[in-house]
């Protein structure tokens, strides 16, 4: 079920729409790949249940504050200003309240931060990928808090706190509802609650606005996928884009019955799977659906008949996971479907 810290709601009453999604819970859909004959893929695993950030409203001003997260719980004394951040939702957690990072894990691409958060952040220390941070250069920054992912670095969450205080999300397999939590937990570590809560409600207010544009009767479903040079890898409803997409009234036509962040498709899945819509990011250069489209195979796609497949940012819509990232996915699915 969707849930939003209850004292950060002013009211966001828009975002209840993803109670009809049946709750964003977790990352997934193994019953899609026996359906459909396709593999999951093993890179991504489910994200963890995760942590509510209802559970630290209660420490939002006090000078020393307790903090739950994935996992365990760490103690924060005071504001913290140098703030490394291991992936980019986070990013965006720090820009939401008016805070800039001194490092960020940035797979060595400075480009891979989205315009309107690389536009407010300046000059930071890359700490190299994503997947596997640099200590060295971590320590070398001097942190006083790190911001982790709970699945990617629960292996070296012990080394990164041993350098700084470490809070821990979920983020590459987080869905919408575990970002919105760890937006506003990270806001509690911080100290800057009220800073969040303006922001949660402006968000509020954008989607509410974009839903708006909608048609009432929208049933297309719309397939986000990634597709690289050997893999098609689509992302099932509880996955974060489709949860975004899902607040507006798209949903995915993928079923969702398992704990698996994404799963990889054939062309022939891909047909079977009879999507009305598909946004498709990837690499620059030629993809394996780019391949596809010289089949006859491709042309049965639905999506492909009624012109309706779009080529799309995968740093928006896949890597970032923030909530500007939300809001330029939903503004350009938007845009696409509706010329609005």
């Amino acid at each position: 079920m969707f849930h939003i810290p209850t004292r950060a709601r002013q009211p966001i009453a828009v975002l209840a729409l993803i109670v009809a999604v049946a709750g964003l819970s977790g990352c997934g859909a193994a019953s899609t790949a026996n359906s459909t004959g396709a593999a999951p893929n093993a890179d991504r695993g489910a994200a963890a249940q995760g942590v509510s950030s209802d559970v630290n409203l209660e420490q939002c001003g006090k000078p020393t504050r307790t903090i739950k997260h994935d996992l365990g719980t760490t103690t924060i004394t005071g504001e913290p200003k140098r703030v490394v951040a291991l992936e980019f939702s986070f990013v965006d957690a720090l820009v939401s309240v008016g805070l800039s990072p001194v490092g960020v894990a940035d797979d060595d691409k400075p480009e891979r931060i989205i315009p309107g958060l690389r536009d407010k952040i300046g000059e930071y220390k890359s700490v190299g990928l994503r997947a596997t941070p640099n200590i060295q250069v971590i320590t070398a920054l001097k942190p006083d808090l790190i911001l982790a992912d709970s699945g990617r670095h629960k292996a070296i969450y012990a080394q990164l706190s041993k350098i700084a205080p470490t809070v821990a999300y979920a983020s590459l397999n987080g869905n919408y509802q575990q970002v919105l939590d760890s937006e506003m937990s990270t806001a509690i570590v911080l100290n800057r609650c009220d800073q969040m809560k303006t922001r949660l409600a402006e968000h509020e207010q954008i989607l509410k606005d974009l839903k708006a544009k909608v048609d009432s009767g929208e049933t297309r479903k719309a397939l986000f996928a990634v597709s690289s040079d050997k893999e098609f890898t689509a992302f099932p409803p509880k996955a974060y884009t489709p949860g975004v997409l899902a607040l507006l009234g798209i949903q995915s036509p993928l079923s969702d019955d398992s704990g698996d962040a994404t799963v990889a498709l054939t062309l022939e899945t891909v047909v079977s799977t009879k999507p009305d819509v598909m946004f498709i990011a990837g690499q620059t250069g030629d993809t394996l659906a780019d391949t596809w489209t010289k089949s006859p195979l491709w042309k049965q796609i639905p999506a492909v008949e009624n012109g309706a497949t779009y080529k799309v940012d995968q740093n928006i819509w896949s890597r970032s996971r923030g909530l500007l990232a939300s809001e330029l996915v939903a503004t350009e699915a938007v845009k696409d479907l509706y010329g609005k």
